[in-house]
């Protein structure tokens, strides 16, 4: 019988490679497509220990810390934090965050 612990990381790395697709930064009818691995604990807490509320540096953090290409590379850096606060809209980057922030979608899960 399985343990518990063993369902728990057997899942995580089901879940691992999701892909947030994102219409507004797409181009040629494409969406852009955004992917990340599901935050751990030590993840979300490290963004509930340096932020007070989800506001936007939050979500800016979020996606600096989890969004990723297809092939795992991430897609930003630290020093893409600010254009990221000043030269994007919030509303997308508010929804990508949430997304990343939430749990799984379990049928996708299934397909891998």
């Amino acid at each position: 019988m399985m343990r518990a612990i063993d369902r728990v990381k057997s899942h995580y790395k089901r879940a691992k490679n999701q892909v947030i697709e994102v219409p507004e930064w797409g181009e040629k009818g494409e969406a852009f497509k955004v992917f990340y691995d599901p935050m751990t604990p030590k993840q979300r807490k490290r963004i509930s220990d340096e932020y007070d509320g989800m506001d936007a540096e939050a979500f800016v953090e979020v996606l600096v810390m989890k969004a990723q290409d297809e092939n795992g590379e991430k897609l930003f850096n630290a020093d893409d934090k600010h254009k990221l606060l000043t030269e994007a809209d919030g509303a997308i980057i508010g929804r990508i965050a949430l997304l990343m922030l939430g749990p799984c979608d379990a049928k996708e899960i299934e397909k891998n």
